[in-house]
């Protein structure tokens, strides 16, 4: 370790590793560069804008049986968002880079410069390459620039920086080609993962993010909509991007100043189910809903509308719940690829069949979002429909986004947010209930033992079919073949 006094204000300043070539003091943000055994102050470095994430500097871990600690960051901003690049060091003195966004990881090391790549400008979401005996897709490839930064880092960055970066994936793996320095890239490679199965620890706690998201380091100033003056800091653990409840306007957080990115003082207003600020307990979490989109599908026949809500907790992220007329689905965003073939897809080890091709365009959003939510956005979506619920690919110009939905039962729901029942409730039921499944495989099993005698047009055979069919179906018409039973409910209590 290498210790020195900031130039600028006399604070001790460590280089904790051999590697590192710049560091950011954490008291007056100088940016000093080491030269030898030297350093020298080459200017005040930003400060970085907390978002949800839950690593900060000290944060440690496991990676392929080695401990490493986190050392540093950059933030990387592009026009929807921005994401964090923690530069981890380990026990034995290697370094890599845990790149954090929306709640996803991923930890890639270093593998040098690849003798042959496609260039920057040849690469789209979608397109494949091999690598490493496997074939890696492109599902993000951007150009982004350098905000801010802090603690020690490998190379000299600084406001303005400009990053240009391509990311594969294959299954969990996970390559980064990165373009920053010229045509020739530098290769990284690791896996996709989460905080869990990296065993960290000194992760921030929920409190500290939810104070802190979507505010500098060390401030506290309440956010008011700088377009009509209304209050919209009260949604914990808000993003970099909202969307002001009251005028509708497009707010996004520039440094210490919230900035009206764009105004829609004319949108209508939709009445959604659930409101901003309702909070639900789901399988024992505690989940907030902090912000909300309402969705128009185009390129097809129909025009359906449905909502989406984003739903926040400190310490698992992001979870989306969509609602349409017909039923309820939780949706969560996957951290690992599908193997894609064509008119199927498979994942974890089980075969989804596509279903629909669409466009979606938002036509209404309101609060707070982990990227920036623009009226008029589009995303192309194939959903796959498989034996675990839905697989949807949602593609951009940028992107590949894969998310598995679940159905869920509007009863469940509904008590989960604390809201009376019919208020959620969908004319099809999302999940069976016991006794309309006890219905079915009665009936089946009835028709299979007199199918026969049916078809040798028994009349006392289709007049005992037909009178067992109606006592076994009449409970479940009666009761609207929906909701569940107490012991369903007992669990949600104990939830």
């Amino acid at each position: 370790m290498y210790k020195t006094a900031c130039p600028a204000c006399g604070a001790q300043v460590e280089f904790r590793s051999a590697g590192s070539v710049m560091a950011v003091c954490a008291y007056c943000r100088s940016t000093l560069l080491r030269d030898a055994d030297s350093v020298r102050n080459i200017g005040r470095m930003s400060e970085v804008i907390e978002d949800h994430t839950r690593i900060q500097i000290t944060t440690s871990g496991q990676y392929e049986g080695k401990n490493f600690g986190v050392v540093g960051r950059i933030q990387l901003k592009y026009e929807d968002g921005f994401w964090n690049e923690w530069y981890v060091l380990f026990d034995d003195g290697t370094a890599g880079w845990l790149s954090d966004g929306s709640g996803q990881y991923a930890l890639t090391l270093p593998k040098g410069t690849p003798n042959k790549a496609p260039t920057f400008r040849q690469i789209r979401p979608g397109a494949s390459i091999p690598w490493d005996g496997a074939r890696f897709t492109a599902t993000d490839v951007r150009t982004a620039t350098c905000v801010a930064g802090e603690g020690e880092l490998p190379f000299q960055v600084g406001s303005g920086y400009v990053v240009r970066v391509a990311d594969f994936r294959s299954d969990d793996r996970f390559l980064t080609l990165d373009y920053s320095d010229g045509d020739t890239p530098q290769v990284f490679l690791g896996t996709a993962t989460t905080l869990e199965d990296l065993k960290c620890q000194l992760l921030r706690s929920e409190d500290q993010v939810k104070d802190t998201a979507g505010k500098l380091k060390g401030k506290t100033k309440a956010l008011e909509c700088p377009n009509c003056g209304s209050g919209i800091d009260s949604i914990p653990g808000k993003a970099e991007h909202l969307v002001c409840p009251s005028c509708h306007a497009e707010v996004g957080l520039e440094g210490d100043k919230a900035e009206v990115l764009q105004k829609h003082a004319g949108l209508q207003t939709h009445v959604t189910s659930l409101q901003l600020g309702d909070t639900a307990s789901l399988e024992g979490v505690k989940w907030q809903l902090i912000g909300l989109m309402v969705c128009r599908e185009f390129g097809s026949d129909e025009s359906s509308v449905w909502t989406e809500y984003l739903l926040f907790n400190a310490s698992k992220g992001f979870l989306w719940l969509v609602e349409t007329d017909e039923k309820w689905t939780r949706t969560a965003v996957l951290n690992k690829l599908p193997a894609d073939a064509g008119q199927s897809v498979r994942f974890g080890g089980k075969t989804y069949t596509k279903q629909w091709d669409y466009g979606s365009e938002v036509i209404y959003a309101a609060g707070a979002f982990n990227w920036r939510v623009k009226i008029g956005d589009k995303t192309q979506i194939t959903d796959f429909q498989g034996p675990d619920g839905t697989l949807c690919k949602e593609r951009t110009a940028e992107e590949i986004t894969w998310s598995l939905g679940t159905d869920m039962d509007s009863a469940l729901l509904a008590k989960a947010f604390g809201k009376a029942p019919e208020l959620l409730a969908k004319s099809v039921s999302s999940a069976p209930s016991s006794l309309t499944l006890f219905a079915k495989i009665a009936s089946g099993i009835l028709i299979f033992l007199n199918i026969s005698n049916i078809f040798r047009g028994s009349f006392g055979a289709i007049v005992f079919t037909g009178l067992a069919l109606l006592l076994l179906w009449l409970p479940v018409w009666m009761g609207g073949g929906t909701g569940t039973d107490s012991s369903d409910g007992d669990e949600g209590d104990e939830e």
